[in-house]
């Protein structure tokens, strides 16, 4: 029974990845939400360590200080760090996460207990999300500018196998700067310090930018995936469209239970104003 579940999970888990670490991690945090409110500095720690075993070695290169040493070498560990990293395994499901809770009914007794610790995911999610920003900016952002500053030469790369396809992923790539830019504002509004300098109107106003971020995370996601599948030179996998049909699922879910309890909330302003 125990192989058994184990293979569905691992199943569940190489065919729809994204799907399966939204579910697992919102299970998570339902059953550890007292725990997390209580004791938020440990498991900030805990996501913190990560960031710090991939961007400081990567820093001491930068300023000239050679090391080969590196965390994701280890064995195990090289792999935990690799699925921290990757943003479908940690930082787009918990921004999913997170999102999905301003569409949610609070009164839900499993949504409340995520509502209560909303600000310590968010501030959680960022240490994966950043990890993943810097290795992308660092390698990925690049190689993508050069496809509008010097597109010729760009084009000539035996790699590149088609010019929408290009385009499209590299477009998405450059998007990245907006949306990392965006979280940064979004990210250090949630820390408690900032939100009473900001005070309570002004944050709420910061905070509707979300969904600016939401979109654009929709889009750079899709584009990637687009991208990859225009510029295949093979026949698109199975596996292909499972991650667009899971991308369209999840925001087009969103939207409309986004919609639908804004809709609801105006019903109830508009009776109580006639009352």
């Amino acid at each position: 029974m125990i192989k058994i579940l184990i293979d569905l999970l691992s199943f569940l888990r190489t065919t729809v990845p994204l799907l399966f670490c939204v579910a697992v991690f919102a299970l998570l945090f339902v059953w550890l939400a007292k725990s997390i409110k209580r004791y938020y500095y440990i498991y900030y720690t805990l996501f913190a360590i990560p960031f710090l075993m991939v961007v400081v070695p990567s820093l001491l290169r930068m300023i000239g200080v050679e090391t080969s040493f590196n965390f994701t070498r280890i064995p195990v560990l090289g792999e935990l760090l690799r699925d921290y990293i990757h943003m479908a395994s940690l930082g787009h499901p918990l921004l999913i996460i997170i999102m999905y809770m301003g569409a949610l009914d609070v009164k839900n007794p499993y949504v409340k207990r995520l509502m209560s610790i909303r600000k310590e995911i968010s501030i959680l999610s960022g240490f994966p999300i950043l990890t993943h920003s810097w290795i992308r900016v660092l390698n990925n952002f690049p190689k993508a500018l050069k496809y509008f500053t010097d597109h010729s030469a760009f084009m000539e790369n035996p790699r590149v196998t088609s010019e929408l396809g290009a385009g499209i992923t590299n477009t998405v790539l450059v998007l990245g700067i907006v949306m990392l830019v965006l979280f940064l504002i979004l990210w250090i509004s949630s820390f408690d310090v900032v939100h009473k300098r900001l005070g309570g109107i002004r944050w709420k106003k910061i905070q509707r930018w979300s969904y600016v971020l939401y979109a654009l995370l929709f889009i750079h996601a899709m584009g990637l995936q687009v991208g990859r599948m225009v510029s295949s030179t093979t026949d698109i996998t199975v596996k292909q469209w499972i991650s667009v049909s899971s991308l369209l699922l999840i925001y087009g879910s969103y939207l409309i239970l986004r919609v639908r309890k804004a809709r609801k909330k105006g019903e109830k302003r508009r009776i109580s104003t006639i009352a």
